[in-house]
């Protein structure tokens, strides 16, 4: 054991087989898992500490990471959402003028859709665990609009955005459309503003489409976060204009892509809501496949995120399972 401090304490818990760091204040347990959450587990006895590798190791999977350097790299903060700004509705084959505005209310993003929402959002609950509200709607041409809203238990608006912008978990969440997913932070000019800003490199796995494939697609997209008073945010994501020339985008699945992800902290939760407009790229996925278009685009936008909401549920059960033991 390695004191960092009189306060803290430091456990390499089985470190050749689960590489988790256990952290140890007073009575309560702060443990470093690999994709950087804490967990808070009342647990008095040191030795019970032993017992949370066990779990750890069944939901946690990747390489520990460095404790600094974790801050979300914020582009602007505001004090409250922007009603001085009107954001605009969609409107069905008009989809290409649409642009989801700054600082708008998942409330105002609702509202601004619901012209051309086919239908309500309907319940989703998949095999591998991840469920929400979906809907998946056609815009005329190659544009689809899709939607998703989840609740995930438990857990802050940040570390929500930590988990979202982890490319390892992204991978794991989504195995059958995603081959991989990098994340990296970008600061520099982007428009008359300095901001930072993410750059998300996707590789997607060949989807079949009819009788033949549509071979390995790649793209990659700016991810650009404003804080909300304390404790929420707001998300655009857009494909990055400055790699749609270079070799990460030859495949790429969309011709346009914007989506919009709001977080709000309803006490110990956080409500997820996220909207994705998508032009299909027709030279990737052909026009023979007509609906397979809303499907691709609800897994990028919809379902696709569905498993925020799932993970945090594992993180719930997990540290229940371990407090039990503990006791």
């Amino acid at each position: 054991m390695h004191i960092f401090s009189t306060n803290w304490c430091l456990l390499l818990a089985n470190k050749r087989q689960t590489n988790i760091l256990l952290l140890y204040s007073g009575n309560s347990l702060f443990y470093r898992v690999p994709l950087h959450f804490y967990y808070n587990i009342t647990m008095p006895k040191l030795p019970s500490l032993l017992l949370i590798t066990v779990f750890a190791q069944h939901l946690l999977f990747c390489g520990a990471v460095k404790l600094k350097g974790n801050e979300i790299a914020i582009a602007s903060h505001r004090h409250h959402f922007d009603k001085s700004v009107h954001q605009e509705a969609l409107e069905y084959g008009n989809a290409a003028k649409f642009r989801f505005r700054r600082f708008q209310s998942p409330s105002a993003i609702k509202g601004a859709l619901s012209a051309c929402r086919n239908s309500p959002l309907k319940w989703f609950q998949g095999k591998d665990g991840r469920k929400g509200y979906v809907s998946s709607t056609k815009l005329g041409g190659d544009w689809v609009l899709a939607e998703s809203e989840q609740t995930a238990p438990e857990c802050t608006s940040e570390e929500v955005l930590r988990a979202y912008l982890t490319g390892e978990l992204q991978e794991r969440w989504n195995e059958k459309e995603v081959l991989e997913c990098k994340i990296n932070v970008k600061k520099g000019k982007r428009g008359p503003r300095h901001e930072t800003h993410y750059q998300q490199d996707l590789v997607l796995k060949s989807q079949r489409v009819i009788t033949s494939h549509t071979g390995i697609m790649r793209y990659s997209q700016t991810i650009s976060i404003d804080k909300i008073g304390e404790n929420d945010y707001t998300v655009l994501v857009r494909l990055d204009p400055e790699q749609q020339t270079s070799a990460t985008s030859t495949k790429k699945p969309f011709e346009s892509l914007s989506v919009y992800v709001g977080l709000k902290q309803k006490g110990d939760d956080v409500q997820i809501s996220a909207a994705g407009i998508m032009e299909v790229n027709r030279k990737v996925i052909p026009n023979l496949l007509v609906f397979d278009a809303s499907g691709i685009a609800g897994a990028m936008a919809g379902k696709g995120t569905l498993w925020l909401a799932s993970y945090f549920n594992e993180r719930r059960e997990m540290v229940a399972r371990a407090s039990t033991l503990s006791s």
